[in-house]
This record gives C-alpha cells, sequence and structure tokens, in this order.
C-alpha cells in the first residue's frame, strides 16, 4: 500500500457486488484493472455507512488511481494472483480498517 496516501472505503462492507468488477471471460478471473472504490477524502465516502480508514491490505491486493477524479482509486487484485470473483471478496475481508468519521 502506497504508505503516503490515506485511503478511506464507505461503509463496513469490503466486498464486491458482481456489477462492480469485471471478470475475464476467457479465465473466470477478476481483471486486475477493476475494483471496488476507495477515495483520498474522506467526506467523499462517509455518506456510505462512515469513512473507514483503511490499515493493510493482503498481499493479493493492491489500490490503483482510477478515472478522472484524481482522488478516487480502486482496490483491485495484484496481476500475478489471479483471483476468481469468490476470491476476490474472501481477500476483500481480509482488509484491515478502523472507522474514522
Amino acid at each position: 500500500m502506497d504508505g503516503e496516501k490515506t485511503f478511506y472505503r464507505g461503509g463496513s462492507e469490503f466486498e464486491a457486488l458482481p456489477n462492480e468488477v469485471k471478470i475475464d471471460q476467457n479465465t473466470g478471473f477478476v481483471k486486475p484493472n477493476n475494483g471496488i472504490s476507495v477515495h483520498l477524502d474522506p467526506n467523499k465516502v462517509c455518506g456510505f455507512g462512515g469513512a473507514y480508514k483503511i490499515l493493510d491490505l493482503p498481499d493479493t491486493l493492491k489500490i490503483i488511481q482510477r478515472g478522472r477524479d484524481l482522488q478516487h482509486y480502486e482496490i483491485v487484485p495484484r496481476q500475478a494472483n489471479l483471483l476468481t470473483f469468490e476470491q476476490f471478496n474472501d481477500e476483500l475481508k481480509k482488509i484491515k480498517a478502523i472507522k474514522e468519521a
């Protein structure tokens, strides 16, 4: 995880919905460029059940900047760790976070 940035997720649920991620139809794995949203600004996510500060990610996941909003990021699978949708959700549930706002 980028030590210089603090990331927040709205709500305590670290789980992807089927329409949030893209699945490679050939392999059945979650594509590594699309995941669940996080933000640098806790105020942008606190309306979704509170802002949860991400403390630690499992080694199978990483955070990438995505979209026009340069403060918007997504938690995605690492390229080297190919995960099915179910495995991706299992890894998301291992994220350590605390409620900040």
